[in-house]
């Protein structure tokens, strides 16, 4: 896919101040550098070749030289000092910067901080602070970001908010992301053979694993209602399934003030699904296939039986 004009305007107006610092470089080192193919930097030296200040003369045209497959520039006109970020742009990575720090562990964190330093050291107006409260255990941060880094398992403890019970789990941590405020984990859990996200603040205890094997979640065979659309019915009041749930969301139909929203799931284990359901007790109805709601009547009927 070609770039557009903007991508492309942008990338000439980074090149000559770097040809100037990089003079002699090959126009394949310079495709490396840039990340784009050889014959699309050999288009934006041509493109380069005929830009210049007012008057378009031959005198205020940029003079660059770039046969046999190398590039000099003689004569840059005002092109000579690379472009910097406006105070939006660094203020909107600066923000950025300080929420990504309050997810990791300090290792990490440290150097988003040197990086930082390295900006603001560029900058001519105060830098807004921002202050996030890390909702996450620093060891255990360091845990999961090995794992992520090596793709290996890790087993955690992990604090159930809906049944308010410890469950011990083999997981294959993926990512870390802040929604809301909290921090969570997206994770393949061996444990139940699926997608799970898991708060961070709930998890108990974490250590790495080895020897275990990432099975494919899509690999078997799955039952018919599995690989059908499931549509739940989710009530205002059960909306931390939907959060703590989004890798299994596909859909999500409402809006925040509505008292129920209309959410469909990707394939997923059934068993764990009928588990959920019936552990929000009314406030998670399944709208679809069928055949899952007469599943979860009946495991409903056999539980008041086990009552009565």
């Amino acid at each position: 896919m070609s770039d557009s004009a903007l991508e492309r305007t942008a990338r000439a107006l980074d090149l000559v101040p770097y040809l100037l610092e990089h003079q002699g470089i090959s126009t394949t080192e310079l495709a490396k550098v840039f990340g784009v193919s050889e014959k699309q930097i050999n288009e934006d030296l041509v493109l380069i070749h005929m830009c210049g200040l007012p008057g378009y003369t031959p005198l205020e045209l940029i003079e660059m030289y770039y046969e046999d497959g190398f590039v000099t520039v003689s004569d840059p006109q005002s092109l000579k000092k690379p472009r910097k970020m406006s105070r939006s742009e660094m203020t909107s990575l600066l923000v950025s910067l300080d929420l990504m720090k309050s997810l990791r562990s300090d290792e990490i964190a440290g150097e988003i901080a040197e990086l930082q330093d390295k900006l603001r050291q560029n900058m001519i107006f105060e830098n807004p602070i921002v202050v996030v409260q890390n909702s996450g255990n620093q060891e255990f941060l360091q845990v999961l970001e090995g794992a992520i880094a090596k793709s290996s398992a890790v087993k955690i403890v992990y604090l159930s908010g809906v049944k308010d019970e410890r469950s011990e789990r083999e997981v294959f941590p993926l990512s870390i992301y802040l929604s809301n405020g909290v921090n969570y984990l997206n994770a393949w859990c061996q444990t139940s053979k699926a997608d799970r996200t898991f708060r961070l603040d709930r998890i108990l205890s974490c250590e790495p694993l080895s020897g275990i094997e990432h099975i494919d979640k899509f690999s078997g065979t799955k039952s018919e209602i599995e690989t059908g659309l499931i549509r739940l019915k989710v009530a205002r009041a059960a909306r931390n399934f939907v959060e703590e749930n989004r890798t299994i969301v596909s859909q999500t139909e409402g809006s925040e003030s509505e008292e129920e929203i209309l959410v469909t799931l990707n394939p997923i284990d059934t068993e764990w699904l009928i588990r959920s359901v019936l552990g929000y007790g009314g406030l998670i109805e399944v709208v679809e296939p069928e055949a899952l709601v007469e599943k979860i009547k009946n495991r409903a009927r056999a539980i008041l039986e086990l009552y009565s």
